[in-house]
């Protein structure tokens, strides 16, 4: 259900949103910026742009906004996309999410490493070894999917045999999946192909919104390892918020494009999930702030 509209007036969000949860998410990070007592631009989850470039306002630690700030200055000569000035200002984004979520487990590997082996224990994890940003192993290099897909976040570990593999993530929050699907590309049907584990009758289905963006990200993650040797094994993480309808209502549609009983190096997470295991394992601040942050949806709850 939407938020009251008295709420989403008092908070500057009274605005058109494509579902309900966007509607819920937009107004749970302009009430966070309120209590900050952050000034906003035009709408409440938007922080004045040369206010949230200069202090780094919209992540929470100091840590983050200087991998950030790195990030953004070496963008271009590693060939990654990341928008300005909504990394700084747009508070609903899913890419300062990502940074804000990761960031301090860059700097942490123990950390990291505790918390993905705990929840992915048949995967082996000795040692988280990198966590990369942005990542693609080569922009519309046919070698891969021969787009310009990337991951969100891309962790490297190795396994407790030494092998080198790695987990790519995609970063949804508001978003609400009614985005048009890119163009096709044949490279896509043949990484299917030799992957073995997709019902190839589907494949119509594939190229739809909304899972067309699910199956490039899929298929990113199974070139690396499966028609190239780059990696031991590779595992592809679609990371949402539990109450983003359009996320679960689009996995389990997704889901059904595989053929049953085999491996598909798929992996669905929550949010809420990955946030309360970190609590588990640590009692560091950031963590408690992440989740008052972006996932407390009782202050969305109050009445007028």
């Amino acid at each position: 259900m939407k938020p009251n509209k008295q709420l989403r007036i008092k908070y500057h969000t009274d605005y058109l949103d494509q579902s309900d949860f966007s509607s819920k998410a937009r107004l749970l990070q302009s009430i966070w910026r309120t209590e900050k007592g952050y000034d906003f631009e035009k709408y409440g989850n938007f922080l004045k742009e040369d206010f949230a470039k200069q202090t780094g306002a919209n992540y929470l630690t100091d840590s983050i906004f200087k991998i950030v700030k790195n990030e953004v200055e070496n963008a271009k000569t590693k060939g990654k996309v990341i928008s300005e000035p909504r990394i700084w200002n747009n508070l609903l984004s899913s890419q300062p999410l990502a940074f804000n979520l990761f960031g301090e487990l860059k700097l942490n590997g123990l950390l990291a490493t505790k918390v993905f082996q705990k929840l992915y224990p048949d995967l082996k994890i000795e040692k988280v070894t990198n966590i990369e940003f942005e990542y693609s192993p080569g922009r519309k290099d046919l070698k891969y999917t021969g787009d310009s897909s990337a991951f969100d976040v891309f962790i490297e570990y190795l396994t407790t045999s030494g092998q080198l593999s790695f987990l790519g993530i995609e970063v949804k929050y508001a978003e609400h999946l009614k985005d048009n699907p890119s163009s096709h590309k044949e490279r896509y049907e043949k990484i299917s192909k030799e992957s073995g584990f997709f019902d190839l009758s589907q494949l119509e289905k594939l190229k739809e919104k909304p899972i067309q963006q699910i199956w490039r990200d899929h298929l990113l993650t199974l070139s690396l390892f499966i028609s190239n040797k780059d990696y031991f094994r590779g595992d592809f993480i679609y990371l949402f918020p539990s109450e983003n309808t359009e996320c679960v209502n689009a996995i389990a549609k997704y889901e059904r494009t595989f053929l049953p009983n085999k491996e598909n190096y798929f992996k669905p997470l929550t949010i809420e999930k990955i946030v309360g295991l970190l609590k588990e394992k640590s009692t560091e601040k950031w963590i408690t702030e992440f989740e008052d942050r972006y996932l407390n949806f009782n202050k969305t709850n109050a009445s007028w």
